[in-house]
Parts: structure tokens; C-alpha cells; sequence
């Protein structure tokens, strides 16, 4: 255990005898013999009466109020909000008497709106209706204060997906939100009422210390201290074992407002789960894997069998995006587009303009087979969503996570059960069905939240990033999961990725995003042989170099440096494309074969790609080689090593822009 330095102890433990002295001199003099007679006596009982009324019903007043109104403040953006956030707390740093004054200046029979309320019989001051405002301005601000902090520390993209399933916002709130921030509630709601009960200051100034009408606990402490100082000490010991209570009980939740890891309103994925990088399309396409070959187009219509629905519709999708993302998207049913661009690209932007979640980009029009839904609201576009975390709703089981879709759509219990069973059985998971999101492995995430998605019977499919998070021998199952399944979707299937490998294996066309706008929109294998930018071919594992045709067979890079070519070109500006197999190292200039394309350069990294390794070469221009480790032990390579480059003129491929 670490020493805690003197320098801080002795304050810390000053602040601590500080605190506690008062408390402890409540216990010292309380008159044990005769605590019974004075709790029981009737003023005693009648202001613990009026106490407990006046503070149940001040919290109420607090929930219908303070719970929009935390909402308001953690999920809404406008004008004002610090402002409105500084007015929330400025009960809690008001003096009491002032916090009375203000009420009555606001509410009294000469305040601002007193008249108005006499007119329709209500008098608030000098009334159990006045102790309840009283306690109300006081102690809402714990509420509000609590339930927003848990509220921020919720992850949006629960009650985002939630709506992409269909849920109303009004469901999302109940079944969603509400339960996920409902320890930050409890506690709120806690607090909320210890202050109330034991208000005095506002109380007496607003409403008054009338026995039986508003004379609560607190303000019958006052007047005992007056006549019966030994009443008043025990009537405040009953007052500190609540308040006590109320503390231990919340175990300090008060305190948290964010929940770490997949627990409730917690950010990060699943548990069990790592990353790792994928591989290049290029040894994927030379091996025959993936693209459109994978699937002849024919769509799967069945439905789940033994439920006796029609078949599903199939859905083409044609949509213009425009705003942050600009692109326009034309599918046929049963198409699976993987979206791949750099960071920033706008990929996540598009799947959430076509959700309707984002006021960064617009999906208009959006027609999802013969309907335009672009001015439908989230819930009601049928879109289901899979984000990158799988955000299953931690409260849910399983098969309720799996069904939540169509009860959202009013599917009854015991059909949308049935269904969920189907789905989770289907994706080899049906054994789960009773388990909790927090005890499922990454891999086991990942199904679910794609049975989730197939049970609502969407018209388009979004999947963002679904097997970033795992290893890899799970990304592999899941994976094979996925091309699976996205056979039979009767609609269009929209895939975010990074992963050049699973880009090929389960897209029929390839969406290339670059700074908003679409770069190229084609197949895997058109996109291998024609990448259209540089991004594009490095992530294809190829060197490109961004340059000008010269009629001759010249291409004059933009860097400076200048490539020979075997066939000759038109004037044009467009790209020198050459895979790293092509890519040739010497120690010395090289004289067999004669290259017509040599230069030098020095090695900058050397790192294993499969059972080859690649080498990064810093030269005029740059560029990656790939080599056996028997050539690169032979040509003794390393970090710092100064060599010669050397491609052929026949390895050079130039795409026009």
C-alpha cells in the first residue's frame, strides 16, 4: 500500500474530526431514556407525518419536471443551455431564506403570478401546497443534476439503434433509456428526497410553521430548540438516521456518471474481443476469393418458416446524398455495397443520413422499392443498423434484445419471441437466448446483434465496422456468418469497413469515399484492376503515384521523378499503378534484364505480409517491395540500408483520372 504523505494526512484527517464532531455531539446528548416518548409523542408523529407527505409529494413534482428536463439538457443542443443550467443550480447555492423570499416574490398572493393563481382558488403561501413548492425549488436541482450526469455518461447509440429498429422516441425512453440510467435516477431521485425532507429555511419563509399544515420535522426542530433543547436533539437524531440511511443505501451511485466498459451506458464493445489488421485485396483476388462471383444475384425470398408471413418484398435502392457526404447509390435487391475510404472520409456520415440521424448530410431522394421514405422519421424507414460496439441493450436478454425490433413494430409477445428464437437459431446461437449481453464473447455479440437486425424485417441493412472488434480466428466465423446470411436478404445491404478482405469477400460492388465525395463506385474486381486514387491502390497493396502521360510512354510524376512505360499515352493526368511483387532490390545498380526504370533509395521498414515481407524503400518516388525472407537475409536488409529499385516498363499499369 502506497504511504500517504504527512502533509496531506493531517488536514485530510482534520476535515474528518471537523465533519464528524457535530454528529457525534447529537449522539452524545441525545436522551437515550426518554428517545421513545418524544418520537412517539403526537407533534412528533404529526410533523414526521406532514414530513413524509410534503416530501413524497415534492419528489413526484421533481420526477415530472426534473426527468425532461435532464433529458433536455444532456441530449439537446440550444441557445441558452448554460444558462438554463446555472438556473437549476442556483437553488442548491441559494440561502434558504433567500430561496423563501424568492417564492414568495414569485408565487406569494402579491408575486408575479399569485394573482393568477388566486383567481383559480390557489393559494400557495401558509399551505401544505406552499411547503410542497418550497421543497420542490430546493431539491430538484439533485435530481436534474444526477439524472443528466448519468444521462451524458449513456452512450447515444443505444437509443439510436433502438429507433433504427423502430421504437417510437417515446419507447425508446421508456424501454431504453429509463432502465439504462436507472441507478443515476434512483439516486437522484434519493437525494431528491432526503433534501425535501429535511427543508427548513425556504419552508418557513414560504409556507410558514403552522402544526399539522406545514410544520415538518425540521422546522418542529426550531421550535423545540427553543423550549426543549433535548427534544430538539432527538427529533434531529431521527433526521440524521434517515439521512444516514439514504446515503449508505446509494452506496455513492450520486457519483457515477459513467459506467466503463458494456454495463449499463457503458461505450466499449464486447467483452473477449481485440483487434487485429486486415490483409490486401490483392493476394485475396489472385486466390479467387470474394467478389461478385460469390453470389449469382438470386435472392432468397422465404420467410422464417412456420410463422406464415408472405415472403418479403424485395427492396432495390437508389438515394442522392447530399451535405457532408455527396454520393448517389443505385442497388438491386440482394446487393451487399462495401463503403471503404481514409478516416474522415465520410462512410459513418452516409449510413446515418440515410438513417435520418444526422443533420450533416441528407438523404433525398430515399426510395427503398417503390417508396420514398426521405421524409419519414428514423423509426419509420425500416433501415436496421449495426453499429461498430453492437450496442445490445444491457438490460435485455438475448431473445429480447433479438425481438425488440418487432414489438417496436407491435409484433404480440409471443409471435416476436417465436421469430427472435428463429433468428438466433438460424446464426447458431439459439442457446443464448436467456443470457445477458455482459456475459457474451465479442463473436457472440456480433450475431446477435445481426439476428436482432434480420428479425425486424428491414428494407435496407447498414452494418458499421461489424468485425473491427474481434480477433481474428472469430472475425473469420463471423464472417462466414455474414456472407451466409446477407445471401438471403431480400434487400440492399450497406457494409463500413476498413478491411480489404472483408470488403472482397462479402460485397458485390464497393463504394471508395475520399474526403465526402465518391472516388469510385464499382466491383471488386473492376476496383482492383483500375483504382481511381492513390488511397485506393495502397489499400489495394499496390504502389501508385499520381503523375502525367506524355505521348512518348513517359509518365512525369507529380513528386518530380519521372516512370518509362511499354506502351505509349495520350496527354493525361491519372495514376502509375505497380504491385510490390513487381518491385525489384539490389545492393548495386542492376545490369541484368536492363529495367528502364531504376533509382535509388533507402530502406525504411521491413515488416511480414503473410510468408513474404514487405519493404518500404524511401526514394524518388517512394514505394513498396515484396520479397521472400531468403532474398531479403541474401541482400542483408535492414532499417537504414541503402539499395537500388528497379521495375519493369511491362509492370506498369497507368489509369487515366
Amino acid at each position: 500500500m502506497k504511504k500517504t504523505p504527512l502533509t496531506l494526512a493531517l488536514p485530510a484527517t482534520a476535515a474528518v474530526a471537523f465533519l464528524f464532531l457535530p454528529l457525534a455531539g447529537i449522539l452524545a446528548r441525545t436522551p437515550w431514556n426518554t428517545l421513545p416518548t418524544r418520537l412517539t409523542s403526537h407533534a412528533a408523529t404529526e410533523a414526521l407525518a406532514l414530513s413524509l407527505l410534503v416530501s413524497a409529494w415534492a419528489l413526484g413534482l421533481s420526477l415530472i419536471m426534473g426527468v425532461p428536463l435532464a433529458w433536455l439538457l444532456a441530449r439537446v443542443n440550444f441557445r441558452g443551455k448554460s444558462l438554463i443550467r446555472c438556473l437549476v443550480m442556483l437553488p442548491m447555492v441559494l440561502p434558504p431564506t433567500v430561496a423563501g423570499v424568492a417564492l414568495l416574490q414569485g408565487y406569494g398572493r402579491r408575486g408575479i403570478l399569485g394573482p393568477a393563481l388566486e383567481s383559480l382558488g390557489i393559494t400557495l403561501p401558509f399551505s401544505t401546497a406552499g411547503a410542497v413548492v418550497a421543497s420542490s425549488f430546493v431539491a430538484m436541482p439533485f435530481l436534474v443534476i444526477s439524472l443528466e450526469g448519468a444521462l451524458a455518461g449513456l452512450n447515444p447509440r443505444y437509443e439510436e439503434t433502438a429507433t433504427s429498429l423502430g421504437a417510437t422516441p417515446l419507447r425508446v425512453f421508456r424501454t431504453i433509456t429509463l432502465p439504462m440510467v436507472a441507478p443515476g435516477l434512483i439516486a437522484g431521485a434519493a437525494l431528491t428526497w432526503a433534501r425535501a425532507l429535511g427543508e427548513f429555511g425556504a419552508t418557513i419563509t414560504f409556507a410558514g410553521n403552522l402544526p399539522g399544515e406545514t410544520q415538518t420535522l425540521p422546522l418542529q426542530v426550531y421550535l423545540l430548540l427553543q423550549e426543549d433543547p433535548e427534544g430538539a436533539t432527538a427529533v434531529s437524531l431521527l433526521l440524521l438516521l434517515i439521512a444516514t440511511a439514504v446515503l449508505l443505501g446509494l452506496r455513492g451511485h450520486w457519483l457515477q456518471t459513467r459506467t466503463a466498459g458494456r454495463g449499463r451506458g457503458g461505450r466499449g464493445p464486447a467483452r473477449g474481443v481485440g483487434g487485429t489488421p486486415g490483409g490486401s485485396w490483392g493476394s485475396d483476388l489472385r486466390q479467387g476469393s470474394g467478389g461478385p462471383e460469390r453470389r449469382t444475384g438470386a435472392v432468397n425470398h422465404a420467410a422464417p418458416e412456420g410463422y406464415g408471413h408472405p415472403a418479403p418484398t424485395p427492396h432495390p435502392l437508389r438515394t442522392t446524398v447530399t451535405g457532408a457526404t455527396n454520393t448517389t447509390l443505385s442497388a438491386q435487391p440482394g446487393t451487399t455495397i462495401a463503403v471503404v475510404g481514409p478516416n474522415g472520409a465520410g462512410k459513418t456520415t452516409l449510413l446515418r443520413a440515410l438513417l435520418g440521424l444526422t443533420d450533416r448530410a441528407a438523404a433525398t431522394p430515399l426510395h427503398l422499392g417503390d417508396k420514398d421514405v426521405a421524409q419519414e422519421p428514423p423509426h419509420r424507414r425500416h433501415i436496421s443498423w449495426v453499429p461498430q460496439d453492437t450496442a445490445l441493450f444491457p438490460h435485455l436478454t438475448t431473445l429480447a434484445n433479438t425481438a425488440y425490433g418487432l414489438r417496436a413494430q407491435g409484433v404480440p409477445k409471443s409471435e416476436a419471441h417465436a421469430q427472435a428464437r428463429h433468428w438466433l437459431t438460424r446464426l447458431g446461437i439459439g442457446d443464448l437466448a436467456h443470457r445477458k449481453p455482459g456475459s457474451l464473447s465479442g463473436g457472440q455479440a456480433q450475431r446477435v446483434a445481426l439476428a436482432r437486425a434480420l428479425a425486424a424485417r428491414p428494407r435496407l441493412l447498414l452494418l458499421d465496422e461489424p468485425l473491427a472488434a474481434l480477433d481474428q480466428s472469430t472475425r473469420s466465423a463471423v464472417r462466414h456468418t455474414l456472407r451466409t446470411h446477407l445471401a438471403d436478404f431480400p434487400g440492399v445491404c450497406l457494409i463500413v469497413t476498413h478491411d480489404p478482405v472483408e470488403a472482397v469477400s462479402l460485397a458485390d460492388r464497393i463504394l471508395v469515399l475520399e474526403d465526402g465525395a465518391t472516388v469510385q463506385y464499382a466491383t471488386p474486381a473492376e476496383l482492383t484492376r483500375h483504382p481511381r486514387s492513390p488511397w485506393v491502390a495502397r489499400m489495394l497493396g499496390r504502389n501508385a503515384w499520381r503523375g502525367t502521360s506524355t505521348p512518348e510512354g513517359t509518365l512525369l510524376l507529380d513528386a518530380g521523378a519521372s516512370l518509362v512505360t511499354a506502351d505509349p499515352h495520350t496527354t493525361a493526368t491519372g495514376l502509375a499503378v505497380v504491385g510490390p511483387e513487381a518491385v525489384s532490390l539490389h545492393t548495386e545498380p542492376p545490369t541484368a534484364g536492363s529495367p528502364r526504370n531504376v533509382w535509388e533509395g533507402t530502406v525504411r521498414e521491413i515488416t511480414a505480409h503473410g510468408g513474404r515481407l514487405r519493404v518500404i524503400v524511401s526514394g524518388e518516388p517512394d514505394v513498396v517491395a515484396e520479397i521472400t525472407p531468403a532474398a531479403a537475409a541474401e541482400l542483408k536488409l535492414s532499417e537504414g540500408t541503402p539499395v537500388w529499385v528497379s521495375v519493369k516498363a511491362t509492370e506498369i499499369t497507368f489509369v487515366p483520372l
